[in-house]
């Protein structure tokens, strides 16, 4: 994919998220997924720093608040309004708990020739990508955050990623827009040739009139070509969530 139509797909998701952080918080309120109890089986026992990578609405720090893991946390995104609704809901929650918490606003993808570059350098214990990776655009800048994400690891840190499954499932099927109803983005219409199997253009709910945001199925083909390319042991791959139990696919790695 070229780096205009990356662009062009990048500027949909910020806008998409800069319209609609309030109701994309509200429909994230106090959801955790399931397969984040896998997650918590892999942890060591010793208190974890983390670095949430498109933390949205901090829901994952309060689960592991819940959960009763001690944890530093970092927490980063780009949606000021998402990151206002974690810091007061959630750092008080964590303050509460013997946690230390911090929101920062950082769009991690704003070079895309090397996504995740001005990341927080870590180390970290954990480094997470929850439902961040299908709106990342482009197999090579996929990569590179994936890489990016891994550098900032300690060793034996874990790396825990969720992709989304939406294709095929009747409820998001109906709400996908055709690439050339999206109308011009950043001077020009999107170029469907430059785009790759998987990408998509979906409505957050059922507002026809909404920005749609730009979604990506991962294939397994690139969950093993990121292990092979970062050296990482993979601890757990396996489908959880939703009414099916198959909504995401979650993949949590170890570096050694």
């Amino acid at each position: 994919m070229d780096e205009f139509t990356r662009r062009q797909l990048h500027a949909l998701s910020r806008t998409f998220y800069d319209e609609r952080a309030a109701a994309f918080d509200a429909s994230r309120i106090d959801l955790p997924w399931p397969g984040w109890e896998r997650l918590r089986e892999a942890l060591p026992d010793e208190r974890a720093s983390v670095l949430d990578i498109g933390c949205g609405n901090g829901r994952f720090a309060a689960w592991l608040a819940d959960a009763g893991i001690a944890f530093d946390y970092v927490g980063t995104d780009a949606s000021e309004g998402l990151l206002a609704a974690a810091r007061e809901r959630v750092t008080p929650a964590l303050s509460a708990a013997g946690c230390t918490a911090r929101f920062a606003a950082h769009d991690f993808l704003e070079t895309l020739a090397t996504p995740g570059a001005t990341l927080l350098g870590g180390p970290f214990s954990l480094v997470t990508l929850m439902g961040v990776v299908h709106h990342v655009p482009g197999s090579e800048t996929r990569a590179g955050l994936v890489a990016a994400a891994a550098e900032r690891l300690a060793p034996g840190g874990l790396l825990a990623l969720t992709l989304w499954r939406f294709a095929g499932r009747p409820r998001f099927e109906k709400r996908r827009v055709d690439w050339a109803d999206v109308g011009v983005v950043l001077s020009e219409p999107v170029d469907v040739s430059a785009l790759e199997p998987g990408d998509a253009l979906l409505r957050f709910g059922d507002d026809a009139s909404a920005a749609p945001r730009y979604c990506h199925e991962t294939e397994e083909t690139e969950i093993q070509a990121w292990q092979r390319a970062n050296g990482l042991e993979t601890i757990a791959l396996f489908s959880a969530d939703g009414a099916q139990g198959d909504l995401n696919r979650h993949w949590i790695a170890r570096r050694s």
